[in-house]
């Protein structure tokens, strides 16, 4: 088509044309957290998320009930009694704790003595949960005993965070009852001993032998 005025046909506009900018989707994400479904949802996902950690630490250990009391004859009179300080008894605890195969950190193991014959262990467990570091406090309540001349403990009760929990006690038993079968060294020689009593107080645990000449 001719066009004698050599004007165009069509107008140009004064600016080139562009696309419209787009809404960045960071804005769209906090429209949404703004938004009421959002203020709902966010933390109904947070607790659902807690409860499921907390659910997967119990996994760890494995849930059960708690321990019988034994009954435990008072010590009887005898030629030796030997002392075992709350250090030196936590020291052991600590040490069987990890052998036992206790997941996590343990960190902060300390031994409380009862008059009578209980002993209860505490500490933290710290462990790493779907890259989330998480830290419970444990239980422990044993009871010491003789059997067949050998000194012996019982778990009475564990839990974590208060929860009952026994999915390690076995072990946990065995690796001290292990070493207690073994007689402290440095005896006099020429006897053959016998361990007869037990009993514990705030300051640490008494074993009572007897001894007989070979």
């Amino acid at each position: 088509m001719n066009n004698p005025t050599g004007q165009p046909l069509f107008p140009l506009p004064s600016h080139p044309l562009l696309p419209p900018p787009h809404k960045p989707r960071l804005d769209k994400v906090r429209s949404w957290l703004r938004s009421r479904t959002g203020r709902i949802i966010v933390p109904l996902v947070a607790l659902v998320f807690g409860i499921a950690i907390g659910i997967a630490s119990l996994l760890f250990y494995g849930l059960s009930g708690e321990g019988t009391v034994l009954l435990v004859p008072a010590p009887g009179k005898g030629a030796l009694i030997i002392e075992a300080d709350k250090a030196l008894l936590t020291h052991i605890v600590d040490m069987n704790l990890r052998d036992a195969g206790m997941p996590g950190h343990i960190s902060n193991v300390a031994v409380d003595l009862a008059l009578g014959d209980q002993m209860t262990i505490g500490g933290d467990d710290g462990f790493s949960l779907l890259g989330i570091g998480v830290s419970k406090h444990f239980t422990i309540v044993v009871q010491p005993y003789v059997s067949s001349c050998v000194l012996q403990i019982h778990v009475l009760h564990a839990d974590v965070s208060s929860i009952p929990v026994t999915g390690f006690v076995q072990s946990f038993e065995s690796h001290i009852n292990q070493q207690l079968q073994e007689k402290p060294s440095g005896l006099p020689k020429g006897f053959q001993y016998c361990t007869t009593g037990v009993r514990t107080t705030p300051a640490g645990m008494f074993v009572t032998y007897s001894a007989t000449p070979i």
